[in-house]
């Protein structure tokens, strides 16, 4: 029995309704993955080698005042971004380092995820999932929290070779909010 185009189709984590590829497809994709693997494991001149980020807290501070009192920022790596915003692109195969603003006050509706590295309906379905604006607006008006920052961060997480993230990208946002009196960041990992 062959299959007609309904069967072959299924809706994808953006809510877009997408195909199964032809066995073709998925050939010159295998493909090319093969040799993608075969360039990721090749000798790499020095300096071009992938680099290794410890995942040891490098500039850990306690609190220099209670949470009731601190403005919180939110940054994350699950690929989180406002839907006008371009998305990350997820086929760069060294990854996407830059980053996407995210105002404070912005409706959570009008965010979104491009992301293909872990499974994003929840969060497309509600963006609390993994980037949980709403609930910290709960946590201000509950008096938990002091203030929520007027800036957050969406970054995509699948970074091969994080340096470029590391050395520019993370210490501008990090920047920018310290800037805007930022006290806590919570950050959530996609």
């Amino acid at each position: 029995m062959s299959e007609g185009p309904a069967e072959r189709e299924f809706q994808a984590s953006d809510g877009t309704v997408a195909s199964f590829s032809s066995p073709q497809v998925i050939a010159e994709r295998s493909k090319s993955y093969v040799e993608w693997l075969g360039r990721v494991r090749a000798e790499r001149p020095a300096g071009h080698e992938f680099v290794q980020v410890r995942a040891e807290p490098r500039h850990w501070k306690s609190l220099a005042k209670p949470l009731s009192e601190s403005t919180v920022a939110l940054v994350t790596t699950g690929g989180v971004h406002h839907c006008n915003q371009d998305p990350f692109d997820v086929y760069e195969e060294l990854g996407d380092w830059t980053s996407r603003p995210i105002p404070g006050d912005i409706d959570t509706s009008d965010l979104t995820v491009t992301h293909t590295h872990y499974a994003t309906q929840d969060a497309l379905e509600d963006v609390n999932v993994m980037f949980p604006l709403d609930r910290l607006r709960e946590l201000v008006d509950q008096g938990v929290v002091g203030g929520v920052s007027p800036l957050h961060f969406g970054f995509m997480g699948f970074i091969p070779d994080p340096a470029p993230l590391v050395r520019e990208t993370a210490l501008a946002a990090a920047a920018e909010l310290f800037d805007r009196g930022v006290d806590v960041v919570v950050l959530t990992a996609g």
